[in-house]
């Protein structure tokens, strides 16, 4: 494994699955393009692939050839995947068979493998997960070849034990090393996402003490972030340089250290005076970003009082590598994410802003709707949703013409369809971002009424989520309480009746009791002094 510290660039061994034996795999896949790339891809790895384009050749191709592995869409042409499992397995019961899928047929998958199939790789797949899937059902194969073999030939109960120890030892590693790989996908806060790390690796690698460092490359310090298995001022306490202690030293080298009790002591880096971290044994591995540090992780003591083994620090390696590229991809993410949404607020200042009265509108909305929700006692997690879609409630809008956006007069009837249609244009805006669905659902109906004759989707009652009547409530306010092209600011007792005379048809009863609660105690009130009229609705657009 090369890992490269500044402009050096240095190969770490660590201890891997074994490829001695190249298997021979038959790999079955109707699209040309996907099987002759899963074709290159075993190849490389000193496979020998053969290609069949549809079940009924690759049934030929059983019959006539010997194979370790079959690889096989099950969408297939003719005779599917399922079917040809089927029949493999009729007539040969031992031969290994291993189905592709997308994610959303993953109920496929496990029909397949409660009919013998040994495992399944989900589109879209990665090169490294298709060579583990194949790397490990060709070992387990192996390993049960030459468990049969010792069996038929010594009935040797001492080495048959041995043999299966082995195989429980080298699935579970290969279990291991699959629960890293597919464990990480939902953590999405890299807080979060370090002291899940700290707790896999005390799971996996059963150390009794462990601890994440981060790299502060200004200072050039570790600090700890995240541990399990040390007191709090323990962990509040660790501050090394880079090249002081074991933690150090990895950060300074880019290398796993791996040390019993007699290593350290003999070294000087832990004597009995300092109790802390006084351990029968170390395995300390760094962790990087692109290729520069970005922190070591620390294990001490195993719990049933052994050394760490090869094994424990090839699993924490690849536990660090798994970490540093997801922990990379969520800084990407988050950036490319907010720099997105912040082009989403920009588009939706740029609208407001074309038109002096409701300049300021959506600001103004999150506002309101953010004091009615602490007022109703909304979780934390609830005001977080209403103050980012608040904010673009309106991005619909993008899509209206500025000469209907900006008209001074009322609307035509079939001006007045064409507005209806910004918070479908806005979902539809929205729904590549992956929002949360109250989030989403505040986009797409702040403007649903509880009596069914809102848009766009003619919502009603409890079908309408509660953040979203709560948004809808502040929208009508700010409308109301702000002069329009059409119509100047209404005089507060007005907004008042209308709320009123509104509940129960638009807006919920509960929520505009609670908003006339603010508007009394004077919590909420206008946003403009603007001269005000005596009539509107609080039907807005």
């Amino acid at each position: 494994m090369a890992s490269i510290a500044g402009n050096r660039t240095e190969e770490i061994t660590v201890p891997g699955p074994e490829r001695k034996n190249p298997g021979r795999i038959l790999v079955v896949e109707d699209e040309q393009l996907v099987r002759e790339m899963l074709i290159e891809i075993l190849q490389q790895a000193d496979h020998a692939v053969t290609g069949a384009a549809d079940g009924s050749m690759a049934l030929e191709l059983v019959e006539k050839q010997e194979f370790d592995l079959v690889i096989s869409d099950l969408h297939l042409p003719g005779i599917n995947g399922m079917d040809l499992l089927d029949r493999v397995k009729a007539s040969h019961p031992t031969l290994t068979f291993i189905v592709i899928t997308g994610r959303p047929a993953l109920d496929k998958a496990i029909q397949a493998m409660k009919k013998g199939a040994a495992d399944f790789i989900s589109k879209p797949f990665s090169v490294e997960h298709i060579l583990y899937v194949v790397e490990k059902n060709l070992q387990e194969r192996r390993l049960y070849a030459e468990n049969q073999r010792l069996m038929a030939e010594l009935n040797n109960k001492a080495v048959i034990e041995k043999l299966n120890a082995q195989l429980h030892a080298k699935v579970d590693q290969l279990t291991k090393l699959y629960s890293i790989s597919e464990s990480f996908h939902s953590y999405v806060d890299n807080d979060s996402l370090l002291q899940y790390v700290v707790d896999l690796a005390s799971d996996l690698i059963n150390a009794r003490r462990i601890s994440l460092l981060t790299f502060d490359k200004d200072r050039r310090y570790l600090m700890a972030r995240a541990s399990r298995g040390l007191a709090t001022d323990v962990q509040r306490k660790i501050c090394l340089k880079v090249g002081e202690g074991v933690a150090g030293r990895v950060a300074e080298s880019f290398r796993p250290i791996r040390v019993t009790t007699d290593d350290l002591q003999l070294s000087g880096i832990v004597t009995t005076e300092d109790r802390s971290y006084l351990t029968r044994s170390w395995l300390s591995v760094p962790l990087s970003i692109g290729g520069e540090l970005f922190g070591v992780l620390n294990m001490t003591d195993k719990r049933d009082g052994s050394d760490f083994t090869e094994e424990d620090e090839y699993l924490a390696m690849v536990l660090a590598e798994k970490a540093g590229i997801k922990i990379e991809n969520n800084v990407l993410y988050e950036g490319i994410y907010s720099n997105l949404i912040d082009t989403l607020k920009a588009l939706v200042s740029t609208i407001e802003a074309k038109d002096a009265y409701t300049r300021h509108h959506s600001q103004r909305v999150t506002e309101l709707a953010l004091a009615l929700a602490r007022h109703v006692g909304c979780s934390e997690e609830d005001r977080e949703s209403i103050g980012f879609a608040g904010i673009l409630h309106d991005i619909g809008k993008i899509g209206i013409r500025d000469s209907i956006l900006q008209k001074t007069s009322r609307l035509t009837g079939e001006e007045y369809e064409v507005i209806k249609t910004h918070p479908s244009r806005g979902d539809a805006i929205i729904e590549p971002l992956g929002l949360i669905d109250s989030e989403r659902q505040i986009i797409r109906h702040h403007h649903e009424r509880l009596d069914g004759q809102g848009y766009p989707d003619g919502l009603k009652g409890d079908e309408i989520p509660h953040l979203t009547r709560i948004v809808s409530i502040a929208d009508a306010f700010d409308a109301m309480t702000s002069t329009r092209s059409y119509r100047q600011a209404l005089e507060m007792s007005v907004v008042v009746s209308e709320l009123r005379r509104n509940s129960g048809t638009q807006f919920a009863p509960d929520l505009i009791d609670a908003m006339l609660e603010l508007v009394e105690s004077g919590e909420v009130r206008p946003f403009e002094n603007e001269p005000a009229v005596d009539g509107a609705s609080a039907q807005t657009a």
